[in-house]
């Protein structure tokens, strides 16, 4: 330790032996504690604020959509015209080869079936078919039946 420290030090103890007992500092006993004083705790008081409920108006429903003008009907399959099967009948027969679609214009068998059909309809006339797929148009929607290509064949 340098001089200086050593002077500090020596300093300190002095003052404490001296104005010690005055201070709170006494001679360490076999019965001192760190702190004899009375130690107090102070008692906190917590308060919470809670702000008043006020209810609030509820926010007005969202006015109704506008009314959205129908769709423009499709034309019907009456006015199909034969030009009209045989490019629909050019259009799905190339595709689906082997699936579970058959005949000219790609019957399912249950499809088939609800137009009247028996058997395979791959192995009817074209008349027979044709006809099918008419009865079918004419009862529903073409371009539901045929979506992709029977826009292509009124379009010519």
């Amino acid at each position: 330790m340098s001089r200086t420290a050593t002077g500090a030090v020596f300093l300190s103890a002095l003052v404490a032996l001296i104005v010690g007992p005055e201070l709170g500092f006494g001679p360490i006993t076999a019965s001192s504690r760190a702190d004899a004083r009375p130690h107090v705790v102070p008692q906190a008081t917590v308060v919470v604020l809670v702000p008043p409920f006020i209810p609030q108006p509820a926010a007005p429903p969202a006015p109704p959509p506008p009314p959205q003008a129908a769709a423009a009907p499709r034309p019907a399959a009456t006015v199909a015209t034969g030009d009209v099967w045989a490019r629909l009948r050019a259009c799905e027969s190339p595709t689906n080869g082997g699936t579970r679609y058959r005949g000219y214009y790609q019957f399912s068998a249950a499809t088939w079936a609800s137009a009247g059909g028996t058997g395979d309809p791959a192995g009817a006339s074209l008349e027979e078919q044709t006809a099918r797929a008419q009865t079918l148009a004419a009862r529903s929607d073409p371009y539901h039946q045929w979506p992709v290509c029977w826009p292509r064949a009124v379009r010519g």
